[in-house]
């Protein structure tokens, strides 16, 4: 979804009520554990060896760096204004955020935990992803996609699309990116080339994740989750069960996607689970505050859910 200031002043004016009063954690149901990071948290990675989760807080400026062992905050990295999402490199030795409000994307050393670079990334970059060998960084801003190189961090490529991208997604393959795109649009960017290949109308501007085999997308439609056949170029889905949904993940194995769900008279959210395999919503899973991101672990036991409005991020049981 197109995360604006107007979304984000409107959640700060909400929530800043709700951590007044209270510590920030009072919200979620048992058994969910809750950690507690920077102001109005947006996205949350898991490193590719699982050992932390890197959760991102625009407010604040700041990567809050959580042992997955524990659940405690060990580090705080400070990067430019407004992180929105985070990725790692395949191999774990970077991690990347797309910082709106400066027009940057911080590159992170992983082993110091420190920012080391700072790329120019387009006018209020949102989204970004990593290639499948780790040699390129993909930034979604409003003009166009900026491809960078991982190793000398100079910029490559500059795609331009019709309309803004908002997410972005590498296909399992590594061939192409998908982007999300503000018309309703999925268009396809062919990773060798840098250049448009394919584009399937959706509706939807939202969120996406691929299935494992990268034949199919999920979008965050708002209050539906979209199925689209990439390969037939349509949408043979609408599954109902979200509102006002926000960044989606897919389980290690593809069986479940997974987005935050929230109703527009409450606070309180949900996790909502859609089965692949039938294209229905499974359960909701009581989640806090205004759920935004989504990371699940490798085994695909819990999920981090990003809480933007209880400065926490939730780390909910999967299981049964």
């Amino acid at each position: 979804m197109s995360r604006t200031l107007t979304r984000r002043a409107a959640l700060i004016g909400v929530t800043t009520v709700l951590l007044s009063a209270s510590t920030g954690v009072a919200f979620a149901a048992d058994p969910t554990v809750l950690v507690p990071v920077g102001r109005y948290p947006e996205a949350v990675a898991i490193s590719p060896d699982g050992k932390k989760a890197y959760v991102t807080s625009p407010a604040d400026e700041t990567v809050t760096v959580v042992d997955t062992a524990t659940n405690k905050v060990t580090n705080t990295i400070k990067v430019d204004r407004g992180p929105f999402e985070v990725a790692f490199t395949p191999d774990g030795t970077k991690a990347y955020t797309a910082n709106a409000y400066t027009h940057t994307a911080s590159v992170i050393d992983t082993a110091s935990e420190t920012r080391t670079a700072t790329l120019l990334a387009g006018d209020y970059p949102q989204s970004l992803a990593v290639s499948r060998d780790g040699s390129r960084l993909y930034t979604s801003a409003r003009d166009a996609i900026r491809v960078f190189d991982t190793g000398t961090n100079a910029e490559v490529a500059r795609v331009q699309l019709e309309t803004s991208p908002n997410a972005l997604a590498v296909t399992p393959d590594g061939t192409k990116v998908w982007a999300a795109t503000e018309s309703g649009e999925l268009t396809a960017i062919d990773t060798a080339t840098n250049t448009v290949v394919d584009s399937v109308k959706t509706g939807a501007s939202g969120d996406i994740a691929l299935s494992l085999d990268g034949s199919r997308a999920y979008q965050n439609g708002r209050s539906v989750l979209v199925v689209v056949d990439l390969t037939a170029r349509q949408v043979v889905a609408h599954i109902p069960g979200l509102e006002n949904g926000h960044l989606i993940a897919i389980s290690p194995d593809g069986s479940r996607v997974y987005a935050g769900s929230r109703a527009s008279d409450t606070t309180q959210g949900t996790l909502a689970e859609f089965d692949t395999s039938t294209n229905t919503l499974r359960r909701k899973l009581p989640a806090g505050a205004y759920p935004y991101g989504i990371a699940v672990t490798a085994d695909g036991s819990h999920a981090y859910v990003v809480l933007a409005g209880q400065a926490a991020v939730a780390y909910v049981d999967l299981r049964g």
